[in-house]
């Protein structure tokens, strides 16, 4: 998965037609009908946007992303008018030689009819964290019911408890202006386990990228690091899995990220506390400025780690940016409007945000899970960004001053839902 979602970012914003074998040729074979969609859209577990665009395509095929040993449900509206369709599932690939996205049958489920919905169940019994595809069929054609309240949620079987390890990227030492990295390191640790509350966060490691075993040369420490110019992955996700302590949250701090206004980033739902693709987060001791740099503070650090780490385990923001939704590949846009907020029962959103264009960032990159950053806003404006009802909760996209900040308690779940997902 690792290595091959690098590759697969590009495939899945292009919508190649899968390459893929007979469609029940053989009449003692169960029919199988192949993802004809492009796979454009795509699920993630525990989300609770809207995602239209995923109920919309869902016959034809949407991903999901899986982990090993978890038990999954994928549930719709039954559409009365229509008979119940099978869900079938596929394992996406790349040929050998990379060239190529692949489709391999993994199996055919009937729904269980329940409450007016459908629900589709199964555990994911793959050996590492996979792509699977979808199709609902209803006599040997896809599904031509209404797919409407698209959910879909999972269990897993590991262990609610993870460690940190935060990684320094350059001179840090010397970026830092009125505190140590053990003052921050300590303080960071402590308001996690004060935030994080419905997970344990085991210990905190502090490790140097210079000092890093095979990768050390790359980093020197006498130097700022700059992500996104000291090298072309902004995440710095080689070093991830860091050898010795490989399934821990690694937190890349560097001096900043090239680009105006962002604090730092992290994958929505990255899913990998591992190596490789989706294994970091990453934060700046100092911000781009429209008139050069800017020192955080360290609070202001650790306020961006919160939140980012919020994203890692699949937390959206309260409301949606521009920069969320828009997804513009070649004139076409594959972004889902209907997720303008989190779906979060006990999250408030900011109906007027969107529309005061405050957090139009610049895109980086096409990936399968997109770049959520947390923003600061330069710019003058009429619209106050502290009367958003939201403005007090970790996840709101934008900072501001004098707030004191929280998680709600479906926020808590879903991180701890999701982290026991993740293998580790």
């Amino acid at each position: 998965m690792k290595n091959f979602c690098k590759k697969f970012c590009v495939l899945y914003f292009l919508g190649l037609v899968l390459l893929l074998a007979g469609c029940g040729d053989d009449p003692d074979k169960e029919f199988i009908l192949y993802p004809d969609s492009g796979l454009a859209f795509g699920l993630f577990p525990n989300d609770y946007a809207r995602n239209d665009s995923s109920s919309a395509n869902l016959a034809h095929g949407i991903t999901l992303t899986v982990h090993p040993n978890a038990t999954y449900k994928l549930s719709f509206d039954v559409d009365p008018n229509f008979e119940a369709p099978k869900l079938q599932l596929f394992r996406i690939y790349l040929s050998k030689d990379g060239e190529e996205l692949r489709a391999q049958e993994v199996r055919t489920l009937d729904p269980v009819v329940k409450n007016g919905r459908y629900t589709y169940s199964f555990i994911c019994e793959e050996r590492e964290s996979a792509l699977w595809a979808t199709t609902l069929i209803q006599n040997d054609t896809y599904y031509q019911g209404k797919v409407s309240n698209i959910r879909f949620t999972g269990e897993g079987a590991y262990s609610d408890h993870f460690s940190i390890n935060l990684i320094l990227v350059g001179d840090i030492e010397d970026e830092l202006e009125d505190f140590t990295v053990k003052e921050l390191a300590s303080n960071l640790l402590a308001e996690y386990r004060k935030l994080y509350t419905s997970v344990t966060i085991d210990t905190l490691y502090i490790n140097r990228a210079s000092e890093h075993p095979t990768l050390g040369k790359k980093y020197p420490a006498n130097e700022p690091w700059i992500a996104g110019r000291s090298s072309d992955d902004i995440m710095v996700s080689e070093l991830g899995g860091w050898p010795g302590i490989e399934n821990t949250l690694d937190i890349t701090l560097v001096h900043f990220i090239d680009q105006e206004g962002i604090l730092g980033y992290s994958n929505l739902f990255s899913a990998n506390l591992g190596k490789g693709l989706g294994s970091t987060v990453v934060l700046g001791t100092h911000i781009k400025t429209p008139t050069g740099e800017e020192a955080l503070d360290m609070q202001g650090i650790i306020e961006t780690a919160l939140h980012e780490t919020g994203h890692f385990f699949g937390l959206r923001h309260t409301t949606a940016t521009r920069a969320d939704i828009e997804t513009i590949f070649e004139d076409y846009d594959f972004g889902d409007y209907s997720n303008l907020e989190d779906g979060l029962e006990d999250t408030p959103s900011c109906n007027t945000l969107l529309a005061a264009s405050l957090a139009k960032v610049q895109r980086t990159d096409f990936r399968v899970n997109r770049l959520m950053p947390r923003i600061r806003v330069f710019a003058n404006t009429t619209f106050k960004v502290e009367n958003c009802p939201d403005a007090g909760n970790y996840m709101f996209p934008l900072t501001v001053e004098n707030k004191t900040l929280k998680f709600s308690d479906q926020q808590l779940d879903i991180i701890r839902q999701n982290l026991m997902i993740f293998p580790h």
